[in-house]
């Protein structure tokens, strides 16, 4: 089973939860998929074990073969590769999507390709937490590449729980794609329910079963529990805004590590969610 917390928005307690949930329903598989700003670990403290490289094929031109013909650029739709008749043909790192349909167009085969890479990714564990974790190299125009790579490293005999990026883009797409359940951690705030419905526009779209987790629970308006009634989706937990929980977020420690009673709560959202994957 694959389950993965988002949000539509940043800083409503994500990574917390995912965190949380993965201690508490250990032994299980974590993937931080936040590759452009991943912070999972600082919450779980795991110790990386591995680092891979993470690349992609890249366009590599020989202009000994080149006659500057055009049929790449053309080809490309996202002009990643630049003909300069008579001097010379490249790729541009920041747009080439590294499909390979230039070579495959070229006539006289004289592309080839050449890792470029990308980022890396980080391999760990504690407490029966197997953690993997992206991190994508700054100047990079797309994190989904890599976090699409995170996703070779799943283990079919262990259940996974994927920390998202936050927002609604296709980074939050390419991380709960693969996902059995989602689960949306948001905030009694206008902007809290503004981009729950963002984010549940794209799991309404892939057809994914939702339940929210409603963080700093009592404060703010209860728009959102009038719209979790009105859409029929389930509430599956409720954390209050607690000094205890900042002061130890603060400190890196997340509250199914602090606190015996966290840890059981997030037991019973483990299975909760299992009955409603699979219900008996």
């Amino acid at each position: 089973m694959i389950v993965s917390v988002a949000s539509g928005k940043g800083g409503t307690g994500k990574t917390t939860v995912a965190v949380s949930l993965a201690l508490a329903a250990s032994p299980v598989m974590l993937i931080d998929a936040d590759v452009e700003e991943p912070n999972a670990n600082i919450l779980l403290h795991a110790e990386r074990s591995t680092t891979k490289k993470a690349s992609l094929p890249f366009p590599a031109i020989d202009m000994k073969k080149c006659d500057f013909c055009e049929k790449c650029s053309d080809f490309c739709a996202f002009n990643g590769i630049i003909v300069l008749k008579g001097l010379k043909v490249f790729a541009v790192p920041e747009i080439c999507k590294s499909c390979g349909g230039c070579k495959m167009v070229c006539p006289q085969n004289a592309i080839s390709e050449e890792p470029r890479d990308i980022g890396y990714i980080d391999f760990g564990e504690r407490n029966r937490v197997s953690f993997i974790e992206g991190l994508i190299n700054i100047g990079e125009s797309s994190a989904t590449p890599l976090i699409r790579m995170l996703f070779d490293f799943t283990d079919d005999d262990k259940d996974t729980i994927v920390d998202c990026p936050p927002g609604a883009a296709h980074p939050m797409v390419e991380s709960t794609k693969h996902s059995d359940f989602v689960i949306l951690v948001t905030e009694p705030t206008p902007f809290g329910l503004h981009d729950l419905k963002e984010a549940l526009t794209i799991t309404t779209e892939l057809g994914k079963k939702v339940g929210l987790v409603i963080n700093r629970a009592d404060v703010g308006d209860d728009e959102i529990l009038k719209f979790a009634e009105q859409n029929n989706i389930p509430i599956l937990m409720k954390i209050p805004y607690d000094t205890e929980i900042a002061e130890n977020y603060s400190r890196g420690t997340s509250p199914a590590e602090f606190s015996q009673e966290w840890r059981e709560r997030f037991a019973r959202l483990w299975i909760k969610i299992q009955s409603i994957v699979s219900p008996a």
